[in-house]
C-alpha cells in the first residue's frame, strides 16, 4: 500500500511539473487545440456544437492561463450561462469543457480538472404537450387526402424523430412482417470554409468553396435509437398505398428520379428537406383546425398514448429509441394517472367494489 502511495505522489508530481512547464499557455489556447484534436474523431453536428458554444460562451475565461482556471470560475460561467441563456445550454457547455479538460489532464497540461468539481445548474424538464386521441384522429383524418400522408401515421402512432422518418428507406420496411428498422437519420449538416475565413462578409455558409455541409444522411444518435418497431396492423395498407402511389411519382418522373429507396421523399425522389416537412406539419395543424404544436410533440405523443395504454415504461424507452430513463420524467402526469389507476385495481381486487 505504502509503495502504491508513492507511486501515486510520484505521478501527481510528475503532471504538475509538466503542467507547470507549459503554464504560458491560456484556456483560449488549449480550446482551440482541442477543437483541432477532436475533429475527426466527432460527428460535424456535434464538433459544431462544441464549437458554437466555446466561442460563443467562454469569451471571458479564453485569456486566463489554464493551470489557474478554478471550480469557482466554471461555477459562475455555468450559472452565468443559466440565467442567460438556458440550464440546458449550461450543461452542455459544461459537458464540453470538461472533456477538454480531460485531455489537458492526460496530457498532463494541468493537474485536476476543474469541471469535475463545478455545480452543474439543473436542468427543469418542461411538461409536454401531446395530442390528444381525438386531435390525432382529426388531423390524419385531414392528412388522409395529401401527399405523403404515412408520414403523419409513422410520426404519430411510431413516435419516429423528424431526421428518423426523412431518412427512412423502403429496405427498413417489411410490410409483410409488419416491422420497421431504424437505422439512420437524415440531418442538416453545417457548412465548412473552403477558402480563408478572413475573407470579408464571408461566412462558411455563403462561402464560394463550401463543402462538407448540406442534407446527409447519418446513423441513429445512439445504440438505443437504433431499434425495430412492430408496425400497427392498422397502418399496413396505408403504407402499401404510399408504395404504390410513389412507383407512379418515379415512372412520371423517368431520369430525372433520384433513386435513394426513401420512404417520404421529393418528388423526384430526393431528401425531402426538414425545413419544409415542419411547413407541412404546421399546414396540416392550420387545415385540421388544431391548436399550434411542435412536430417533436408528435412524438411526444406516441409517447404519451404508449403509456396511457399500460405499456411498461422499458417497453416505451426501447420503441421511442430512449437510452435514458430519465426522459421518462416528462411524462409524469401520465404516470401518476397510472399509478392511481392501478391503486383503484388493487384495491377493488382486495376489497371489492363497495370496499366493505
Amino acid at each position: 500500500m505504502t509503495e502504491r502511495v508513492a507511486d501515486l505522489e510520484r505521478e501527481r508530481a510528475s503532471t504538475s511539473g509538466r503542467a507547470a512547464a507549459n503554464g504560458r499557455q491560456t484556456l483560449g489556447d488549449w480550446l482551440e487545440e482541442w477543437l483541432v484534436l477532436i475533429k475527426r474523431s466527432r460527428k460535424p453536428r456535434t464538433f459544431s456544437t462544441y464549437d458554437a458554444l466555446i466561442r460563443t460562451h467562454c469569451q471571458q475565461l479564453k485569456k486566463v492561463k489554464l493551470h489557474d482556471v478554478t471550480v469557482r470560475q466554471i461555477d459562475d460561467l455555468l450559472d452565468h450561462v443559466a440565467t442567460t441563456v438556458s440550464a440546458t445550454t449550461a450543461g452542455n457547455l459544461h459537458r464540453t469543457l470538461r472533456a477538454a479538460f480531460s485531455v489537458a489532464v492526460r496530457r498532463g497540461l494541468v493537474a485536476s480538472n476543474p469541471c469535475r468539481y463545478a455545480t452543474v445548474p439543473r436542468v427543469s424538464h418542461t411538461e409536454v404537450h401531446p395530442l390528444s386521441v381525438r386531435e390525432v384522429h382529426d388531423l390524419l383524418t385531414v392528412a388522409s387526402g395529401a401527399r405523403n400522408a404515412a408520414r403523419w401515421s409513422v410520426a404519430l402512432a411510431l413516435g419516429l424523430r423528424q431526421g428518423e422518418s426523412l431518412g427512412l428507406r423502403w429496405e427498413d420496411v417489411d410490410l409483410e412482417s409488419g416491422t420497421l428498422a431504424v437505422r439512420r437519420q437524415l440531418q442538416r449538416h453545417p457548412w465548412e470554409h473552403g477558402c480563408a475565413e478572413d475573407q470579408p462578409g464571408h461566412t462558411a455558409a455563403k462561402c464560394p468553396r463550401r463543402h462538407s455541409g448540406g442534407l446527409r444522411f447519418d446513423d441513429t444518435k445512439t445504440g438505443a435509437g437504433r431499434r425495430v418497431l412492430a408496425i400497427p396492423p392498422q397502418m399496413l395498407p396505408q403504407l402499401l398505398d404510399h408504395r404504390r402511389a410513389q412507383a407512379a411519382e418515379r415512372l412520371k418522373a423517368g431520369s430525372d428520379w433520384q433513386d435513394l429507396d426513401l420512404v417520404f421523399p421529393r418528388l423526384d425522389g430526393s431528401p425531402t428537406d426538414p425545413r419544409h416537412d415542419h411547413r407541412a406539419w404546421k399546414s396540416l395543424l392550420a387545415r385540421a383546425g388544431i391548436r399550434d404544436a411542435r412536430l417533436h410533440d408528435a412524438r411526444h405523443t406516441a409517447a404519451t398514448l404508449l403509456l396511457a395504454q399500460g405499456v411498461d415504461g422499458r417497453v416505451v424507452m426501447s420503441l421511442m429509441g430512449w437510452s435514458q430513463a430519465v426522459l421518462l420524467t416528462r411524462y409524469q402526469h401520465v404516470i401518476d394517472t397510472m399509478r392511481i389507476d392501478a391503486a383503484l385495481k388493487i384495491g377493488s381486487a382486495i376489497w371489492g367494489e363497495s370496499g366493505a
